[in-house]
């Protein structure tokens, strides 16, 4: 059964990707990698370094780091560095950054509906959660029993 579920979420994790790709870049002329920062940045608040993102997405440092450098050149942010360690960066979301989240989120919220077309408000609720246990799961091997909403099993 597991080795069913690894193909289906493999399958899934490209037909999103190509999808998210497909809309962000043709749409707003953005990478999906730049899409996920502005995304995150904007829903964590109005400062964040550049590690935390790094954590938060698990994008490569290096892919991090050229979206940055990309999205700071496009005018989408400010990159300083983090008071008392210089090798951090601090990101800051422009304006133009935020008008273009809006827009962004109303494509993705769009493409959100139509991947869970069909299913009851509970069905999404259960997949949301399964899949934070699984993404833990294989995050975290050596933890047993783990729920993300703080409970054991």
């Amino acid at each position: 059964m597991a080795h069913d579920i690894l193909i289906l979420m493999y399958r899934f994790s490209r037909l999103l990707e190509q999808q998210g790709r497909s809309n962000v870049s043709e749409q707003f002329g953005l990478t999906t990698t730049q899409a996920l920062v502005l995304g995150s940045l904007r829903c964590r608040g109005k400062r964040v370094c550049a590690t935390d993102l790094h954590k938060q997405l698990g994008i490569s440092k290096a892919a991090l780091s050229v979206a940055l450098k990309d999205l700071g050149e496009n005018g989408y942010l400010t990159v300083a560095s983090c008071p008392g360690d210089d090798r951090k960066k601090q990101i800051t979301l422009t304006r133009k950054a935020e008008k273009l989240y809006t827009k962004i989120r109303k494509s993705m919220a769009a493409l959100e509906m139509q991947a869970c077309y069909g299913l009851t408000d509970d069905q999404v609720e259960d997949t949301r959660r399964s899949l934070e246990i699984i993404l833990h799961n294989l995050s975290h091997p050596k933890q047993d029993g783990y729920i993300p909403d703080g409970r054991e099993t």
